[in-house]
Formats: C-alpha cells, structure tokens, sequence
C-alpha cells in the first residue's frame, strides 16, 4: 500500500542514428556513445538523463527539459523492465537507445493517459552517475538532540490521540503518516513535501516505536532518492523510557 503510494514510475526518447544493436530478448538496444568508469550494477542508485516517445513520434517525458536526472536503484523492481534490462552494464557518459516491447514495458494496462495499453516504447538514456544507494540511517535519543539542535526537521508521524496520549518531543512536526486502516495518510505528501522540499534536505522521523517510520523512511529512500532521512529506532516510548521529557501537543 505505502509504496503505491510513493512509486515514482519511469517514462520516457529521442531519434537518435545508433552506432550498433544488439538484441536483448525481445528488447532492442542501440549504444549511440560509448560510456566509461564506473558500471551501472543491480543494487546501486543510478541516474539517468532520458526522452520517451511512442512509435508514432508523440514525446511523452524528457528529464532534459526538467534539467534534473532521474534516479533509481537498479535491479529493485522501480522502473519497467526495459529499463531494467536496458540500463544494465552502462558505463557513465554511455548512452543507448532502447526499444521496448509492451511486454518489457507497461503491456496492456497502459500508464494513465501517456501510454495506451499495448504501446511499443522508444527511449534515448544518458548514464550520468551511479553511486551507492542511500540507506534509512538509525538514530538514538541523543542523535535526535543533535538533529534538533542542528535545526533538522524532526517529524512526528503519529496520530492525534496517540500525541495527545503522550505527549510530543518539543520542536517536533506533528504529520500524520497511516489513517488508522493502515493507509497512507490522504494529507501525508502535502505536508511532507511542503516541509521537506528537496532529496538532500535532511530529516527525522519517529513514532510511538519505531516500527511506522522503519517502513516509511525505507519507503522515502528507496522509492523517492530522499538522501539524508533518518527515524528514531525506539520511537517516542524508547525516548520516554530513557528519561526524556516530552511537551503538551497543541492542535
């Protein structure tokens, strides 16, 4: 459900005279510019610069005109798999031209009103980077002071009956997560992104254990890039058990 929620999906080309093809199952790629250094691999974070278009020419998306390059850990199951499959053993600076089949792509479903169902998709992609992915970091009592003295956003994911229960650890922003289904909250990404704007803006996360945000923070990382997210393993009852003090939460 949260990662329905979260998913960020890939699509995306340009006309471009290839070098030489090779065919991959049914996947056709086209390796236009030899790349070099470092190798995109399953497991690590890469980020690519690309235009989509379907067979009869119609540009769908373009990273180049957003001037922003989209990220992804390869081999997580993010992106389609003529991405997948496609990006696989690019070098950085290498760029290809990928033919993907419906069934490497969105198949019958389509993808909203870009891509009808059944639609071959035509992509150019630039390797511009790959890295290690960034990893939901672990913090204690004391590494939340720390945030909080250093002026990192520090949010409180609870609901409003558990804030008032407990009360919430003083400067903290009350954001409500999970509706109490389970879902995602339907305020939750207004909220969020309203304070935390950019994937390199750091902040903390924390609830009444430490179990809502170790699957939200994993979720923002994984499936947003977020760079710097962190959560309070224990939550608000491993920082109560530990003698610190809490404020009165006002609505």
């Amino acid at each position: 459900m949260l990662r329905s929620c979260l998913y960020r999906l890939a699509v995306l080309f340009a006309l471009i005279v290839p070098v030489h093809n090779v065919l991959a199952d049914e996947l056709q790629i086209e390796v236009i510019t030899a790349g070099e250094g470092s190798v995109a691999e399953d497991g690590l974070l890469v980020s690519v610069h690309y235009q989509g278009r379907l067979t009869n020419g119609t540009v769908f998306d373009e990273s180049y005109k957003r001037g922003e390059p989209f990220s992804f850990i390869l081999g997580s199951g993010q992106v389609i798999q003529g991405w997948e499959q496609g990006i696989k053993g690019m070098q950085i600076g290498e760029k290809r031209l990928l033919t993907i089949p419906p069934e490497l792509g969105y198949g019958l479903r389509g993808a909203g009103q870009l891509i009808p169902p059944g639609a071959t998709l035509i992509f150019t992609v630039e390797l511009v980077a790959v890295e290690a992915p960034p990893r939901l970091a672990e913090a204690s009592p004391d590494d939340l002071k720390t945030a909080r003295e250093n002026n990192i956003a520090i949010i409180d994911i609870r609901r409003a009956e558990e804030w008032q229960e407990t009360g919430i650890i003083e400067g903290a922003h009350t954001i409500t997560a999970f509706a109490k289904n389970g879902q995602l909250h339907p305020d939750f990404q207004r909220k969020f992104f309203a304070l935390i704007p950019s994937r390199d803006t750091p902040f903390l996360l924390y609830c009444r254990t430490g179990n809502r945000t170790g699957a939200l923070g994993e979720a923002l990382v994984t499936q947003l890039g977020y760079k710097r997210a962190s959560h309070l393993t224990q939550g608000i009852a491993g920082w109560i058990k530990d003698g610190q003090k809490t404020v009165p939460y006002q609505p």
